[in-house]
């Protein structure tokens, strides 16, 4: 069926016995077919009244609007949990364990990254990196944000630049 086709029987009975010979069903015994080409018929019919139109127009308003909602309120709580992480600070990511636990040892290395912590008063992977001579700034990324994960560094953010400091929980 060419598109011509399709502008010429769109709106009138032909459409429905061109579409049978296209698709080669011209056979009138296929009822799952009749039933279903009647309900494609019913409801081109009932779309050229505008009242029904409007509806559903009306009706996809409305989904939408609850849609809206439901992402207003799912980005409220979103809202709601960061600042809470932000008031916590980095206690709000440290794994839950006995308030009696000990610190756990830390190697030589880490302590003096610590030590070198708390004499500056902040540091960033980079300034680690250089002062413990690492090849590359990862290394000196990943001790930082172990102990940051142990609770002993707190971990803020400026920009692209992470700076940790001792923030007195050592």
């Amino acid at each position: 069926m060419t598109k011509k086709n399709i502008k010429e029987y769109a709106g009138s009975e032909a459409w429905l016995e061109e579409y049978k010979r296209y698709i080669g069903l011209a056979d009138e015994k296929d009822k799952r077919f009749a039933e279903l080409s009647q309900d494609i018929a019913y409801d081109m019919e009932k779309f050229k009244d505008p009242l029904v139109i409007g509806a559903l127009i009306y009706r996809l308003i409305q989904e939408r609007m609850k849609t809206n909602e439901l992402f207003r309120q799912i980005l409220d709580e979103l809202k709601k949990t960061n600042k809470l992480l932000q008031k916590e600070g980095a206690s709000a990511s440290i794994p839950i364990t006995s308030k009696s636990q000990s610190k756990p040892p830390l190697s030589d290395v880490d302590e003096k990254i610590v030590e070198f912590i708390k004499e500056k008063g902040t540091a960033t992977a980079d300034e680690v990196q250089k002062r413990f001579g690492y090849k590359g700034r990862n290394a000196a990324s990943a001790r930082l944000s172990r102990l940051y994960q142990l609770g002993i560094l707190v971990r803020n953010r400026a920009g692209r630049k992470v700076y940790y400091s001792t923030g007195g929980r050592s």
